[in-house]
């Protein structure tokens, strides 16, 4: 993988507004991604960074090494 082919950082700017009424303290599901936090009336917690899944599968050089490994 290289770093061209990482999902991008999405800015501030990019995501759809919240819309949490005034004074509300509780649970929220954020718009875009459905994930569930917890609103203090001020700040989101429970939100933190996922990186990107990627797939089980051995790359080229990691086959390669496990043959040369397994033939010897």
């Amino acid at each position: 993988m290289t770093i061209q082919s990482a999902t991008p950082i999405h800015l501030q700017r990019e995501a759809p507004p919240l819309d949490v009424p005034e004074g509300y303290v509780g649970p929220l599901t954020l718009p875009g991604n459905n994930r569930t936090v917890f609103w203090t009336g001020r700040v989101a917690i429970g939100l933190r960074h996922q990186p990107p899944q990627f797939s089980a599968v051995p790359g080229q050089s990691a086959i390669w090494i496990q043959d040369l490994l397994l033939a010897a």
